[in-house]
C-alpha cells in the first residue's frame, strides 16, 4: 500500500485554502484520481471536499464522472467501526497519549510549524550568525526544528572534547582514510587541525541562543486555551476515574481544561496531590510553561498555570525565559525539553516522570494516542508502547490523527517486532480530534453524542473552522 503521495497533499491543501470555480475544481479531482495509483492510500478529507462541491457537480460535469468520483471515494473510511464497539467498565484502564495535534485546534503551531517560526524571531534579534544560520538552513530546505537543536546540542558537546572531534571526523568525513602530512603534524603537536579552527564560545553561545529562542517560541503558548478535544477528555474522566493522561505538550490546555472543572490531579513535578485517591494522573514527559530549574542547583519550581496566565495577559509581567533562581543565585529558565535526541541527558530531573508515563502505558487496556506523529526524536515512547502491547495480549491503541499514513506505518512496525501480532488491536479515526474524540468516548461510556452536545463543540469550533475549511461556494462559481 502506497503513501499518500506530495502531488495528494499538494491538491487537498490547494482545494482547502483557494477558490476555485466548481468546473475547474471537479476536473483537478477527477484527473487526480483517475490517473493515482492504484495502490495509493487516499486521505479522508477528499469525503469532505467532494461534499462540498457534489451537489453543484450536475450542473457543469456529466453523470459518468460524478459517478466515476463516487466510486473512488466512496470506499474511504475515515474510521475502523470496530472503535464504535468498544465498551467499557468501572475496572477498565484507559491512558490517553497526547502529542502536538491534540492542541493545534487551540492555535499551537505542530512541530513541523516551529522552525519557520523561530526564525521569525530569530530575524528580529538583528545578529549575523542566527540570519547566516537561517539563510543556510532555507537554502539546504531544512525545516525541521529537532534536527537543528539536536545538530547545535551536538556541535556544542563535540566542540569541548578533541576525541570526540576527532571521532565524528573520522565516521563522517575520512573513514579511515590515511592522514596528510599536515594533519600529522597537528597530532604530533596534541591537537587536530579541526579542532584549531573550532570557536568554542561561539558554537555554545548559538546554540545557547537557540534553547533561549525556543523557550520564547514555547512561551506563546501561554495564551492558549483549552479545545473541544481537552473538554472530551475531561468529560470522560469525570464518569471514569480508571484514566491517566501522559502528554508530550508544554501547553497548559490538559491542565486548564482539568483546573477549570475542579479535578485535582497529580503526577507534575511539584508532587501535589500525590495522596489524593482522587487525584486523576497528567504526567507532562517533556515538561510545562509553568515549570523551571535552576542550571547551578537544579531545584525545580512549578507555579501556579491560571495565575501565571492571567498576569500574563494582563501584560503585567512578561513570560520569564530566563529568570534568577532565589535559592542560589544562578540562572532559572522554564523546564522545557526541546524536540531534540538527547531528552535524557539534558534532563535527568525528569526521569520520574518518565517513569510514571511508562507504567501508566503499560497499564492500560486501552491506549487513546491523539495527534501524536510517533517521531524519529520519541523512540523512546515507541519502545515503551511497542513493549507494553507485547507484555499485554489484549490492549489495544486507539489512534486519533488526521495523518492516513500513520496507522498503516504503525501495522506494519509493530507486526515486524511482535510475533503473530494481530493488526486489529490498532484502531484508526482519522479525523480532527476535536470532531471525533468527544463522539468516541461517549460510545465507549455507552453515551450517544447529542444533539446539544454537538452544538457546543461546533460553536467553540466556528472561530477555528473559519481559518481552515474550504472556501464556501457560491452560485455565481457555478458558471
Amino acid at each position: 500500500m502506497m503513501e499518500i503521495s506530495k502531488e495528494q497533499k499538494y491538491l487537498l491543501d490547494m482545494l482547502k485554502t483557494h477558490e476555485y470555480p466548481i468546473h475547474t475544481a471537479i476536473r483537478r479531482i477527477f484527473e487526480f484520481l483517475s490517473e493515482k495509483p492504484e495502490d495509493e492510500l487516499l486521505d479522508p478529507r477528499w469525503l469532505d471536499i467532494w461534499n462540498r462541491y457534489k451537489r453543484y457537480a450536475p450542473r457543469v460535469v456529466p453523470s459518468k464522472v460524478i459517478k466515476k468520483i463516487d466510486e473512488i471515494i466512496s470506499p474511504i473510511k475515515p474510521y475502523d467501526e470496530e472503535i464504535w464497539k468498544i465498551k467499557i467498565d468501572e475496572g477498565t484502564k484507559v491512558t490517553f497519549l497526547l502529542g502536538a495535534g491534540a492542541s493545534a485546534p487551540s492555535g499551537i503551531p505542530t512541530v513541523d510549524k516551529l522552525l519557520s517560526e523561530l526564525w521569525k524571531r530569530a530575524r528580529k534579534i538583528g545578529r549575523e550568525d542566527l540570519d547566516r544560520l537561517a539563510e543556510w538552513c532555507e537554502k539546504r530546505g531544512i525545516t525541521n526544528i529537532e534536527d537543528l537543536l539536536t545538530a547545535a546540542y551536538i556541535s556544542n558537546f563535540a566542540a569541548r572534547n578533541r576525541n570526540i572531534t576527532s571521532l565524528l571526523d573520522y565516521f563522517i568525513f575520512s573513514g579511515g582514510r590515511e592522514l596528510l602530512e599536515e594533519e600529522e603534524y597537528f597530532i604530533r603537536r596534541g591537537r587536530l587541525l579541526r579542532n584549531a579552527e573550532i570557536d568554542v564560545s561561539s558554537i555554545s553561545f548559538l546554540q545557547d541562543t537557540l534553547q533561549t529562542l525556543f523557550g520564547l517560541l514555547t512561551s506563546t503558548m501561554i495564551s492558549a486555551s483549552p479545545n473541544p478535544a481537552h473538554q472530551a477528555i475531561v468529560d470522560f474522566i469525570k464518569e471514569h476515574k480508571n484514566t491517566s493522561i501522559v502528554t508530550t505538550n508544554y501547553d497548559g490546555c490538559m491542565d486548564e481544561a482539568l483546573l477549570r472543572e475542579k479535578i485535582p490531579f497529580k503526577g507534575t513535578i511539584g508532587g501535589k496531590n500525590e495522596n489524593n485517591p482522587n487525584a486523576v494522573q497528567l504526567i507532562k514527559m517533556h515538561g510545562s510553561i509553568n515549570w523551571a530549574y535552576c542550571d547551578s542547583c537544579q531545584d525545580v519550581q512549578e507555579f501556579d498555570l491560571l495565575e501565571l496566565k492571567k498576569i500574563y495577559e494582563e501584560d503585567r509581567l512578561s513570560y520569564p525565559v530566563m529568570g534568577i533562581c532565589k535559592k542560589c543565585g544562578g540562572l532559572r529558565r522554564p523546564l522545557l525539553v526541546p524536540p531534540l535526541s538527547f531528552k535524557f541527558l539534558m534532563f535527568p530531573n525528569l526521569i520520574d516522570i518518565w517513569n510514571s508515563a511508562r507504567q501508566a502505558i503499560e497499564e492500560a487496556d486501552y491506549l487513546i494516542i491523539v495527534g501524536y506523529s510517533f517521531s524519529e526524536a520519541d523512540t523512546y515512547i515507541t519502545k515503551i508502547i511497542s513493549r507494553s502491547m507485547s507484555m499485554k495480549n489484549n490492549q489495544k491503541m486507539i489512534i486519533v490523527n488526521t495523518n492516513p499514513n500513520l496507522v498503516p506505518i504503525l501495522r506494519e512496525r509493530f507486526s515486524a517486532h511482535i510475533d503473530g501480532f494481530n493488526e486489529k488491536r490498532i484502531l484508526k479515526a482519522c479525523e480532527s480530534c476535536e470532531q471525533i474524540l468527544p463522539k468516541i468516548l461517549n460510545s465507549m461510556l455507552g453515551k450517544r453524542t447529542s444533539a446539544t452536545k454537538t452544538r457546543s463543540i461546533s460553536k467553540k469550533l466556528k472561530k477555528h473552522d473559519e481559518k481552515t475549511r474550504c472556501p464556501t461556494i457560491t452560485e455565481h462559481q457555478c458558471v
